[in-house]
């Protein structure tokens, strides 16, 4: 199994247009071969923050999963939100 954490810090008040596109993305990922877990979360006590918790059935699934257009776009769209880089935790598998 391939799990992992991403934290987001994003610029103030750009949340809620990230989320407004997280539902298609997230139905999408779900529906993919290999995808155990896709969730993404708001931080409560820092609604600026978004936390995503992936799970996948191995790493070539992920890596299937980075390919497809509609990831692309999503990650296209988010990162021009970002404050600073991402922070990518792999938990054990």
């Amino acid at each position: 199994m391939y799990r992992f954490i991403i934290d987001i810090d994003l610029q103030p008040g750009t949340r809620d247009r990230i989320l407004e596109r997280a539902p298609e993305a997230q139905a999408a990922t779900r529906a993919e071969p290999g995808c155990i877990a896709y969730d993404f979360f708001t931080c409560t006590d820092d609604p600026d923050r978004l936390v995503f918790i992936e799970s996948w059935d191995d790493k070539a699934a992920h890596d299937f999963h980075m390919e497809q257009e509609h990831t692309k776009r999503f990650i296209a769209f988010h990162e021009q939100f970002h404050r600073v880089p991402l922070r990518f935790t792999e938990l054990p598998g």
